[in-house]
């Protein structure tokens, strides 16, 4: 059996921030009929599933959070396995900021990359809604994390 080590956890959890990030993308990168078009599979899709009508604008900015919500929670996971002192690994009132600014900063390149996108167009309020869902994610995730430590530190 393979030992799983902190570096290769860190790796892991990289590939899956670039995975997420190339989805994000992706996404972004679809012109307006494509974009409209696979909102609206899902939207049938949940709507099925649920057995509830959806509005499609409440979908596509929940898939803005949600999206970058996952993003700030693997941000939060590959914080908590980076090298540094103590059991949090680099955990640092620095970093606390410098990651949810990247987060800020990959939300507007998502949204200036729909310019580049026939039928779309760059919104202000995603870079918002998408930086929420990072920050959400990312300080959910490291609350969780920082209570599982001191709940395993009290159990010893």
């Amino acid at each position: 059996m393979m030992k799983i080590t902190h570096r290769r956890a860190r790796n892991a959890v990289a590939v899956l921030i670039l995975l997420t990030l190339a989805f994000i993308w992706g996404n972004s990168l679809q012109n307006g009929v494509d974009s409209s078009q696979q909102s609206g599979f899902f939207r049938a899709f949940l709507e099925r599933l649920l057995g509830v009508p959806i509005d499609t604008f409440l979908l596509r900015k929940l898939a803005h959070f949600s999206e970058f919500g996952l993003l700030g929670a693997e941000a939060s996971v590959l914080l908590r396995l980076s090298p540094g002192k103590g059991a949090y690994g680099a955990l640092s009132g620095r970093n606390l900021w410098t990651f949810p600014l990247l987060g800020l900063l990959t939300a507007t390149l998502d949204e200036t990359l729909q310019l580049f996108s026939e039928g779309r167009a760059a919104a202000v309020p995603d870079v918002w809604i998408d930086t929420a869902g990072f920050c959400t994610g990312f300080f959910g995730v490291l609350l969780l994390l920082v209570l599982f430590q001191a709940l395993r530190s009290r159990d010893r």
